[in-house]
């Protein structure tokens, strides 16, 4: 279930210390770690609990990001 949350990407993303250009690649090798597990897993209800952990801990990390400062760099 922690699978996609055990990784570099990830911990770069939950990281407080990154930096813009950072989170973007670690963003883009999430991204692509999932498609390679929708892609490869057999299991649908492993694959749902897997992505609704992930889910949940992604949802933490935004709320904990909501109390820095906002960077429109992020977005653009």
């Amino acid at each position: 279930m922690k699978r996609l949350t055990q990784t570099d990407s990830f911990r770069t993303l939950s990281s407080k210390e990154s930096t813009v250009s950072q989170i973007r690649k670690a963003t883009d090798e999430l991204i692509e770690k999932v498609i390679e597990l929708c892609d490869s897993e057999i299991d649908d209800t492993s694959l749902f609990r897997i992505m609704s952990y992930t889910r949940f801990i992604l949802q933490r990390v935004q709320k904990k990001s909501r109390n820095r400062a906002f960077d429109p760099i992020l977005f653009n």
